[in-house]
């Protein structure tokens, strides 16, 4: 009985290691920071007492994290060269921000008038700002592909997203 047990709990836990890598390789920020976080723990000896810390713990950053974030690939048709920037925002509600095209991240910062912001430069063509955001989840130099998410903005009062987008040429 308790051989059928183990071996059950061992196919899950290689499930679970399985998981890990493959969330890694799929370039989310959150699935990244998650994945390589539990790497970081199931490399060490714990007791039982830290994995129950570790799952608490776990639960928290699932709740934080935001439901669009299954919309993160937005197409899988290529629907030209640059795409939206964020879904739409009712009151109250906190949307996933996507790269409206690949690029690189050329500042993230807060100021007066857009809040917390990020800038990508997409190469010699084009730069987009992304401002209002309540949550980033790139800093400066990231790598970022079309319709990866890069932040979240929650619709709050008067306060509107910002997004410029602006040709270099």
């Amino acid at each position: 009985m308790w051989k059928s047990k183990l071996l059950k709990q061992t196919g899950v836990c290689v499930i679970i290691v399985l998981a890990l890598l493959l969330a890694r390789s799929v370039n989310v920020p959150q699935l990244n920071r998650g994945s390589e976080a539990a790497i970081a723990y199931l490399s060490k000896n714990y007791t039982v007492s830290d994995a129950m810390t570790f799952a608490k713990n776990s639960i928290t950053t699932i709740a934080k994290t935001p439901v669009t974030v299954t919309n993160a690939v937005l197409s899988t048709k290529d629907e030209g060269k640059y795409g939206k920037p964020a879904d739409e925002a009712k009151e109250g509600e906190t949307v996933s921000v996507y790269a409206v095209g690949a690029g690189t991240i050329s500042a993230v910062g807060e100021n007066e008038k857009i809040g917390k912001f990020i800038k990508i430069n997409h190469g010699d063509e084009a730069e987009s700002i992304y401002g209002n955001c309540a949550s980033i989840y790139v800093k400066e130099l990231d790598r970022v592909k079309k319709g990866q998410v890069i932040a979240t903005f929650k619709k709050e009062g008067d306060t509107e997203f910002y997004y410029s987008f602006r040709n270099l040429d």
